[in-house]
């Protein structure tokens, strides 16, 4: 009370003489350089089409800074006749505001009236702190500093700062933040209700916090309207009818939409070419756009919810994602991390930061590096049997005493010779080992590099091609799910690889553009058209899968053309799908975060296909079947394609296998490297004769483990 009334007595002598103001008040700020647009505020994050998939503050609070024009009038109002009546006439102090507050504080013995304005209350809150002790000094600070803002800016800049800057209440900074977090809404479209109930939070933000004490908050907004009344922006009946309205408040919260998906930007972010991360000393407005497209995004969690709830108990999977993406741009069309984003350790992104093993989905690189070799055509001749290599770990292929590597089929059957299209459509092991081998190793981890993997095997990066055993093809290394929805899209494109890109723009709190996304600088050239084509033929062609899978199932879409490759490590803990249209590319797991393996022999079909078939069924309809024209160069026979001169190849994989030449008590400890190969290839040593085949069951295959393989890294073998 005696304050406010000293102000008066002290001020204008001091605001005469500069050299007695400094040595009253100490050193003072410079006011300059202050703008609504310069304030840190929160960073959003959009989807492509405008809807905000999230609003990340810092530490919990929130601000979001909007021009002046595009707020409701009712606020400004509401503030005017509540915080300052005489704002545009004032020179950043009220003389007779302070007299008037004065007086009423001293009747009613306790402060009853403030008599700041509202440029005092914005230099509080940017300079002086909300907790300095009201005393004398810091009440002179704010006058004058209240009065040089006013002689640095207009009114309306002034008024625009505030209403960006003050308190709200629920770790809110000013008006939009408020009216999102209280009102669902935003400034603009604030109603004269909800309006008012905002405009008195600042005085006292925990008291009349409607959220906390909502009688309280209709008493002050109860203030406001009259307030309003006595400045004759509303009328009494206007100010009851708004009383009157019931309004619904909500308590702040951080929700997310797509949240593994904003996670994921959030880490992109902090990378090259952005460099933007959200640290406390970074928070310039920016508005990120991404290329997530939330409708397809809520399909995608749908169809993972019903797979999980109808399927999930009887095989036991808990978990599932899919990436989705447009394989002409390489943008991220969806992005499902995880069932549950909310569940203990559940912010661990399953479809970008864990990479699991992709079972024999990853026999799509072995195939890819295949036909481009020129060794094989999709038509040459590959002889399913009996495959014993002379070393390899324990389990199932210890004979004579000693560890040896027996590879398996996932049916435990050998079903003779069969074209190459058949042996990948139907995905047999053996076959797919003796592809590998004939193409050499370093080039099928050269393919996948090329395709889009940028993890394969743990922890990443870390392996050199030569390191990578025979179970490379059987899916044994980890890989992402976002690596093979890039490597499904390079396919897609006959070709051409875009590396995920889930942003499209970049503007800064200034509405400057920081990043503007351009696909044809993400394109890369990673294999010829007609080694794509025939890779992409013999995936879309139902027949060449029948065998193992049936005909018509999860991996055909009616209708259309779709290519298509399942995939399940032996221990059945990863369950794969892996497909495209030339318009969309998208990749599915299935398991447990756990590692627990499923149950009934849940292979690819069964776990990830349904998820695959129904997201890609739903995402494409409306759309017309489309598929590619047949590129240049490529000779049809048929319904077959070969690359020029691949016409008539040597039948080398319908041949035996090279035999080893070892003596019958060799050590498998003490083998070299020349022994156990002929002609660069791994050799086998005389296989015992098969016994009969037994059905699949619904236990899980040991792991076996292949030729050079370190005591203790044991490789699952991958299966369908």
């Amino acid at each position: 009370m005696v304050i406010l009334g000293l102000i008066v007595v002290f001020l204008l002598p001091l605001m005469g003489i500069p050299a007695i103001t400094a040595q009253a008040v100490g050193p003072l700020p410079a006011v300059s350089g202050l703008a609504s647009n310069k304030m840190d505020q929160d960073t959003l994050i959009y989807d492509r089409h405008g809807t905000l998939l999230a609003d990340i503050g810092k530490a919990g609070d929130h601000r979001i800074v909007v021009p002046l024009n595009y707020i409701s009038s009712w606020v400004v109002k509401a503030t005017l006749a509540t915080e300052d009546r005489t704002f545009y006439a004032n020179s950043g102090i009220d003389i007779g505001g302070i007299v008037r507050a004065a007086i009423a504080n001293y009747q009613h013995h306790k402060v009853k009236q403030g008599g700041s304005t509202i440029s005092q209350q914005l230099v509080k809150q940017v300079y002086i702190g909300t907790n300095a002790p009201a005393d004398i000094q810091r009440k002179l600070k704010e006058a004058i500093l209240a009065i040089e803002l006013n002689r640095e800016y207009s009114k309306n800049q002034i008024l625009e700062m505030y209403l960006n800057t003050i308190f709200y209440g629920s770790q809110t900074y000013g008006i939009e933040a408020a009216a999102r977090s209280y009102f669902q809404t935003n400034a603009h479209d604030l109603s004269l209700a909800q309006a008012a109930m905002l405009v008195g939070l600042p005085q006292a933000p925990t008291q009349y916090n409607p959220v906390v004490n909502f009688q309280s908050a209709k008493q002050r907004q109860a203030q406001v309207l009259a307030a309003m009344v006595g400045e004759k922006y509303i009328t009494p009946a206007q100010a009851e009818t708004a009383y009157a309205v019931k309004l619904q408040v909500s308590p702040p919260i951080t929700k997310f939409e797509a949240p593994y998906f904003v996670d994921y930007v959030l880490k992109t972010l902090a990378k090259p070419p952005y460099n933007i991360n959200n640290s406390d000393n970074n928070r310039k407005g920016y508005r990120v756009y991404t290329s997530l497209d939330l409708n397809l995004q809520h399909m995608a969690e749908q169809v993972v919810r019903e797979q999980i709830a109808q399927k999930g108990n009887y095989y036991n999977f808990h978990d599932a994602a899919l990436v989705s993406m447009n394989p002409k741009t390489g943008e991220v069309l969806a992005m499902v991390g995880g069932d549950d984003y909310t569940r203990p350790g559940g912010q661990f992104n399953l479809a970008y930061d864990v990479p699991r093993p992709p079972g024999s989905s990853f026999k799509i690189f072995t195939y890819t590096a295949a036909i481009e070799s020129r060794k094989v055509n999709m038509e040459s001749p590959v002889l399913d049997d009996s495959l014993v290599f002379p070393i390899g770990g324990d389990g199932p292929g210890f004979v004579s005493g000693f560890a040896k590597y027996v590879p398996l089929n996932y049916d435990r059957r050998f079903h003779g010779t069969l074209p190459l299209k058949m042996v990948m459509g139907n995905s047999l092991n053996i076959p797919a080992l003796k592809v590998e081998l004939r193409t050499g190793i370093p080039a099928v981890v050269d393919m996948a590099s090329r395709l889009g993997l940028t993890c394969l095997g743990e922890p990443c990066g870390s392996k050199k091609p030569e390191d990578y055993g025979m179970s490379l093809t059987l899916g044994a290394y980890p890989v992402r799910l976002a690596d093979m929805a890039t490597a499904a899209s390079t396919l897609a494109t006959l070709g051409v690889r875009h590396r995920e890109a889930p942003i499209l723009n970049i503007k800064d709190g200034l509405g400057k553009d920081v990043f503007t996304y351009d696909p044809a600088k993400n394109e890369y050239r990673a294999v010829d058209p007609g080694v794509a084509f025939i890779i992409a033929s013999i995936m879309s062609d139902d027949r060449n899968r029948c065998m193992s899978f049936g005909c018509h199932g999860d991996l055909t879409l009616s209708g259309r053309h779709v290519a298509a490759k399942t995939g399940t490590t032996n221990d059945f803990k990863d369950n794969w799908t892996v497909g495209f249209t030339p318009s969309l590319a998208t990749a599915v797991w299935v398991g447990n975060p756990d590692n627990k393996p499923l149950s009934h022999n849940s292979t690819g079909i069964v776990g990830a296909a349904p998820i695959w078939h129904k997201f890609m069924t739903q995402a494409l309809a409306g759309r017309p079947d489309e598929w590619y024209p047949v590129p240049a160069g490529l000779h049809q026979v048929g319904q077959d394609f070969f690359l020029p001169g691949t016409e008539n190849l040597p039948k080398t994989l319908a041949q035996p296998w090279p035999q080893c030449k070892l003596p019958a008590n060799y050590n498998p400890y003490t083998l070299t490297y020349s022994q156990i190969t002929v002609d660069g290839v791994y050799c086998i040593v005389n296989p015992p004769k098969p016994p009969p085949a037994p059905a699949p069951t619904p236990t899980p295959s040991p792991t076996i483990c292949p030729p050079l393989t370190p005591p203790g890294q044991c490789k699952p073998q991958g299966q369908n």
